[in-house]
């Protein structure tokens, strides 16, 4: 991995080199991904809009039951409200265009019904299989967005609060909210350069899963990590627990703690730790 902190792609950061037959503006685009946090209050121009949602509906979905729907976002007192639901994070409200992206099998249920038969896909398989087709649309979304020039970022923290956000958007059982996005232009300075990633031996497996080096690779992202001073003013607090003390704070650290139990995955005690319940009451099933 290459020692450069602030680069403009992927291939850049990582010291990456492809045959010129290989490269082309798709790879360009997917390597250049950065999350943006601050918008313009600027319109989206006719089209672009159409433009995402269509390329979210291209999407891969499992047996064409394309088992999720968008909901667009453009009215400002729903941004505010859903940006309150969701950690109240700023540019939320700041981004002309908020799109969630629902897990949906209530268009399943209704469809079955309609036709005579009896809804028997009450599964894990089927919470699953429609979470996947949402997440594949949000991606195309995220795509298309920053082909057209604009800066975008998921929000997975519109699950904090899965009751008030169904409540808000008017969600009938059997749709759940699994993530927003955020799209608009971009303010100037929001970028910090693309974010390193674990190296590729520890993420990239080849034929079976493997565990060679992994200590090292992973000290290594450490310490990329803390040279670029990633969580400078971000470390998870141990809750009563006494701090360490010579443990430098990197990566492992960081996710360490936030894996230690539910809040410090989603900020607050009472966040996402009971999704599971809220699932089932909103129709879905995990036999």
């Amino acid at each position: 991995m290459s020692k450069t902190l602030y680069s403009a792609t992927r291939l850049e950061l990582e010291g990456v080199t492809l045959p010129e037959n290989i490269l082309n503006q798709t790879i360009e685009l997917l390597t250049a991904h950065e999350s943006v946090r601050g918008f313009l209050p600027k319109p989206l121009p006719n089209g672009m809009l159409e433009a995402i949602t269509t390329a979210a509906r291209s999407a891969p979905t499992s047996s064409n039951l394309q088992a999720y729907s968008i909901i667009i976002i453009q009215d400002e007192q729903r941004k505010g409200k859903l940006a309150a639901l969701s950690g109240s994070q700023h540019f939320i409200r700041e981004a002309p265009v908020f799109l969630v992206f629902c897990a949906d099998i209530y268009r399943l249920k209704h469809v079955t019904a309609s036709q005579g038969y009896k809804f028997a896909a009450n599964t894990l398989e089927m919470f699953l299989l429609s979470a996947v087709d949402a997440a594949l649309a949000l991606q195309n979304s995220i795509v298309a967005a920053e082909s057209l020039g604009l800066g975008s970022v998921p929000v997975g923290s519109i699950r904090n609060d899965p009751e008030a956000v169904a409540d808000e958007l008017g969600l009938p059982e059997g749709v759940f909210a699994v993530s927003g996005l955020a799209i608009g232009f971009e303010r100037e300075g929001v970028r910090r350069g693309v974010k390193p990633r674990l190296p590729e031996q520890v993420t990239v497996h080849h034929e079976t899963y493997s565990t060679t080096n992994l200590e090292e690779n992973l000290a290594e992202y450490d310490q990329i990590m803390i040279s670029r001073r990633t969580y400078d003013g971000r470390r998870v607090s141990l809750a009563g627990e006494p701090e360490k003390h010579g443990v430098e704070y990197g990566w492992r650290e960081h996710t360490a703690r936030r894996c230690t139990r539910p809040e410090t995955i989603a900020a607050s005690a009472s966040l996402r730790e009971n999704l599971r319940k809220v699932l089932e009451e909103r129709g879905f099933s995990f036999q």
